[in-house]
């Protein structure tokens, strides 16, 4: 019998798990980013890079955001993620080209509780961590009293949109994506998805 998922908040020690997992999250896109990263030469793997912006706190997309799913004590998933304030920010005029109409599309959703990253092993998928993780991120948005969720996946992520729309997100933006630094795209579109507090 498989041990139970348990929950816990992440700490500096899972730093290049994280990255690991933001990297899945984001099907390798995230890895390319940071292979092209300046702080990359002398390293052996874009991982490390990736491990250094977990740790880095001056933006949200850090450690402290972080909640790693486990059992029996192997890591099998996380969910990365942060209440929005209702009037977004400066936009960033210092992005990746890439990462432009992602930042576009989470600039749309002031407001709400941010899931930036969520991400499960493959021999879990299926299995019902992924929802696991958005329950908790259901919770997580009571207590910050956000008036809803929201999250950005691909057009071609079927799996994972079937998913969202069965614990009540809808599509509610979308933007063309741009190549990524290897000169691909994941798909033709980026979607912002969104569950107001009404619909769940």
């Amino acid at each position: 019998m498989t041990a139970p998922i348990a929950m816990r908040p992440a700490t500096k020690a899972d730093a290049s798990e994280l990255a690991l997992l933001v990297n899945i999250a984001t099907h390798g896109g995230i890895g390319m980013g940071w292979a092209y990263d300046d702080r990359a030469q002398g390293t052996y793997d874009p991982i490390e890079v990736g491990r250094l912006d977990m740790l880095d706190e001056r933006d949200e997309l850090n450690w402290r955001n972080a909640t790693i799913a486990e059992s029996d004590g192997e890591v099998v998933g996380m969910l990365l993620g942060y209440p929005e304030p209702d009037v977004m920010g400066t936009f960033p005029d210092d992005l990746e080209d890439f990462l432009v109409p992602i930042v576009e599309l989470e600039w749309l959703s002031g407001g709400h509780w941010f899931i930036s990253m969520l991400a499960v092993h493959a021999p879990w998928r299926g299995q019902g961590v992924g929802s696991l993780l958005l329950e908790l991120a259901e919770t997580r948005r009571a207590e910050a009293g956000s008036r809803g969720l929201a999250l950005i996946t691909e057009d071609v992520n079927v799996r994972a949109r079937e998913l969202y729309e069965r614990e009540g997100f809808k599509v509610s933006a979308s933007r063309p994506m741009r190549n990524y630094p290897n000169g691909t795209a994941p798909g033709r579109d980026w979607l912002l998805m969104m569950k107001d507090q009404q619909h769940g």
